[in-house]
Formats: structure tokens, sequence, C-alpha cells
């Protein structure tokens, strides 16, 4: 049945572990037909809630990287490569987290549904020549700026998506880029503790997972740094967690499943 799993546990590397266990038990049997590639997957929605991610291990020695590739992939999320093309080529969760590019018109604008025209006029009003003008935001100091000043705040939210490039898969400059897996940051701080959520809409869980949580991480700590309080627990959801079949066999060895 494909519904929400839950795995619960201590560390990055226990939660690993036994999400997949879960995932080889319970997975859906669910078909990739993407043009990049065409694959059969284990995959549920899957929800991981982690009450000390700081506390080792937080990369299981099963796992198919190490502490070393780890902090290098972690330093390049909160910091990017130091290379310009590196840092922009089709996306990187650093120039979507820290160098956002929105459109400071449209922020401002009315809720406008009749027509395009009269989109137009109101993008007048508050740019003469009417068009866009575009700004670059480092959301993660904008956040951590809001929670300084009101640590009450539990409507910090930093976000990769740009709806008019992610969502138009087959449109034009798309036929063969990416759009972002994590879709959202969501840090709360509560009792002087900084928590952090994520939410993903796919998930490689055996390859991609334990680098992923201990980058995410990494922006947990850094903000709570920087906020001068404690980290707290760290729950990442995606809708789509998978395992894909041509790591199948290598996956049941390793668990002895």
């Amino acid at each position: 049945m494909y519904d929400t799993r839950i795995v619960e546990a201590k560390t990055l590397g226990e939660a690993w572990e036994k999400a997949c266990i879960l995932m080889m038990q319970e997975g859906h049997t669910r078909y990739v037909g993407a043009p990049e590639y065409q694959i059969e997957t284990k995959d549920l929605p899957l929800l991981i809630k982690v009450s000390n991610p700081f506390e080792m291990p937080r990369i299981s020695e099963k796992a198919n990287t190490n502490q070393g590739l780890a902090d290098t992939y972690a330093d390049k999320f909160l910091n990017g490569s130091g290379k310009e093309k590196e840092n922009t080529f089709d996306y990187t969760y650093f120039s979507r987290l820290r160098c956002y590019p929105d459109c400071a018109v449209r922020a401002f604008l009315p809720g406008i549904t009749e027509s395009d025209e009269e989109l137009q006029e109101e993008v007048k009003k508050i740019s003469p020549d009417g068009k866009c003008v575009v700004t670059r935001i480092d959301q993660v100091e904008k956040a951590i700026n809001i929670l300084k000043k009101d640590p009450t705040r539990r409507t910090v939210v930093m976000h990769t998506w740009i709806q008019y490039r992610d969502l138009m898969k087959f449109g034009p400059k798309r036929e063969d880029t990416s759009s972002p897996c994590v879709l959202l940051f969501y840090p709360q701080l509560v009792d002087g503790k900084l928590h952090m959520f994520v939410v993903m809409k796919t998930n490689d869980l055996y390859n991609a997972w334990p680098e992923n949580a201990y980058a995410f991480t990494g922006l947990q700590k850094y903000m709570a740094n920087q906020l001068g309080v404690e980290t707290g627990t760290y729950t990442h959801f995606s809708v789509s967690m998978h395992i894909y079949k041509d790591m199948y066999e290598e996956v049941r060895k390793k668990f002895n499943l």
C-alpha cells in the first residue's frame, strides 16, 4: 500500500539504516519513466525523525560515503563551490538558497486574476517600464536576521522552487535539465533550540540521503550558531523517497535482507 511511513531514530546513521530496511521490506514498487532514465523503484512517502542529529554516527558505516566526502558536500551546499560555473550550472542548492533570483515587482503585486493586460497595468504602477526588477536573495541570512529580531516567529520558510522554470519540464530550455529535489527548509526556534524541518519532492534514499541529511543539518548548526542557541531535532520528509532497482541486490546484502 502506498502510504506515508515514519522512521524515528536517535542519530542520522541509525535513521538511514532503519529507513533502508523499511523501504526494501515495505516500499511500493513504482516505475519511473523520465526522459533521462527509466527504472523500477521501491518508493514511499517517508518521514524521518531524528532526535539527536549531531550525535555519532552522523554517517552510517554502511553508507557509500564517508566523513570527508560528506564534509565537502556540506561545505559546497552552504558556501558554494567557489567556482561561478559550478554554482550556476542547471541549479545548486547553494544558488537556490543563498542567491535566489526573485522579482521585487511581483512581491508587491495585488492578486490579479483577470487577464494578462490587467496584470501588465498593475506592474507599470510599480515599475514604470513594466519590467520585473530581479534581485538576488540570501534566504539563509534573511531567515537568521528575522529570528534574531523575533525568536517566536513561526513563518520563516526558505525554498528553492522557481515555478515558471521548474514546473515546465518540457518547456523552453528545460528538456535536459533538472529541478531541485529539496523544496523547503523550515527552521523553528522553540525553547532555546533550533529544530529543522525539510521537505523534498523526491529523494534517493540509498545513495543520496546520507550526504543530504548531513548537509541539511549542517545548515541547522550554522543557523543555530548565528542565533546563539542549541540545535534541536531534525525532521526530513520526502513525498517520493525511493531506492532504485539497480541497488536492490546491494542493499539486500548490506542489510542481510
